[in-house]
């Protein structure tokens, strides 16, 4: 009797390991199957990020194939993100982004550039290394890009090259 007991507490704690890695005797990392945030704040500031995984060590989470949206204050609109991976701090609602990032609008807007980071407190996403910006006005390419004010004050920095649609 005690030996099955044992077997299948066992059995119970390898399954309970077996989505723990231990990378050092000091850092735990937990994986988590689809892992989900969102938040709505007192000043209408909704945002909601996903991921097929998460890899959760100490105040991060390592997120992969991320997608989210975020609604602007002033008029509403929302703002739809996609990523292969990111890192996600909950505590200070910050996200960095990489690899295939996009942000776009229902409006046909979109954003793209090779890496990203969002503070969505700060209201700010900065876009580095081959941002692309596309509207049905034009395309606009630079370097890097800063967003602000709710997705209607953007900044191009470095080489900038423009094509304006008539």
């Amino acid at each position: 009797m005690l030996t099955k007991l044992l077997e299948s507490k066992c059995k119970i704690l390898l399954i309970l390991l077996a989505s723990i890695t231990i990378l050092s005797s000091d850092e735990l990392v937990i994986e988590i199957d689809n892992p989900k945030f969102s938040e709505k704040g007192l000043n209408d500031r909704i945002y909601e990020i996903k991921a097929n995984k998460g890899l959760k060590s100490n105040d991060t989470l390592e997120l992969f194939l991320v997608v989210g949206k975020f609604k602007t204050e002033n008029n509403g609109k929302w703002i739809y993100l996609e990523a292969d991976k990111g890192n996600f701090i909950q505590a200070s609602n910050y996200i960095i982004l990489e690899n295939n990032i996009k942000f776009y609008t229902e409006d046909g807007e979109t954003v793209k550039s090779d890496l990203a980071s969002f503070d969505m407190k700060q209201d700010m996403i900065i876009l580095q290394n081959n941002v692309r910006h596309e509207s049905p006005s034009g395309l606009i390419l630079s370097d890097n890009s800063t967003i602000t004010n709710n997705f209607s004050n953007i900044v191009y920095q470095g080489n900038v090259t423009s094509v304006i649609n008539n």
